[in-house]
């Protein structure tokens, strides 16, 4: 589970990124101070769990008011407000957060709520086997793995193509590529293709290839490296 926090006093934050580290199910932790910074990430990493501290000193926003933000293109995140005073609660609810946290914190309460939210990211994952969960804008999408046939890369946005249509997203193919199954293999710096839906490999010119899809038209680049490498599963 990737979680955000956003926090202005560097000792407090510091605490949460520590308790965090020591509740099973939290793999990543990206922390802020800045309000404008914390959208910013939300946007690009769609984390699963979005701590935010409301009272932002020296701030243009509070931490209400990145929430809403946030929540106009990321409404699957789990908001999860850390505030000394309690009058921000009935506010809170436009957001629709999970919890709401008074300071001092309780330790145990803290991982306990942490924790169930991971319990929850993790069923959802289980039921995403056999799919590639893809954030974009304010909704994420259910593309069956089998169904894919190349992924690609675009300027900053990589492309998915599969049977049922197109996706846009910002993951880089890294990490859509450690999502995927074995099935998939990066043919070139800017290509995962599916190897099920490969139809034949051509050499175009001298030690140079490109794969021809079944029920694609673009032909798909493949390195001399990558060619030498998976020869044997396109047989």
């Amino acid at each position: 589970m990737d979680v955000l926090v956003l926090e202005d006093d560097a000792y407090t934050r510091e605490f949460f990124i520590m308790l965090l580290h020591d509740v099973p199910g939290v793999t990543n932790v990206m922390d802020t101070s800045s309000s404008k910074d914390a959208i910013n990430l939300a946007q690009y990493h769609h984390p699963d769990l979005i701590l935010l501290d409301i009272e932002l000193i020296n701030d243009d926003l509070n931490g209400m008011e990145v929430a809403k933000q946030i929540y106009s293109f990321d409404q699957e995140a789990y908001l999860v407000f850390l505030t000394a005073h309690s009058q921000y609660a009935i506010s809170s609810f436009a957001v629709h957060p999970y919890s709401y946290i008074l300071k001092p914190i309780v330790i145990e309460e803290f991982k306990a709520i942490v924790k169930e939210i991971a319990d929850k990211i993790k069923e959802k994952d289980m039921q995403s086997d056999h799919a590639l969960v893809v954030a974009f804008g304010h909704k994420r999408d259910f593309i069956l793995k089998d169904d894919i046939a190349f992924i690609s890369v675009s300027g900053k946005q990589t492309i998915i193509n599969a049977k049922t249509g197109q996706w846009a997203t910002y993951k880089p193919l890294e990490e859509l590529e450690k999502q995927l199954n074995h099935d998939f293999v990066r043919v070139h710096r800017s290509f995962l293709v599916n190897i099920k839906q490969v139809k034949t490999i051509k050499e175009v010119y001298d030690r140079t290839y490109e794969i021809e899809l079944r029920d694609y038209p673009q032909k798909i680049p493949i390195s001399r490296n990558a060619y030498r490498k998976y020869k044997h599963r396109f047989n």
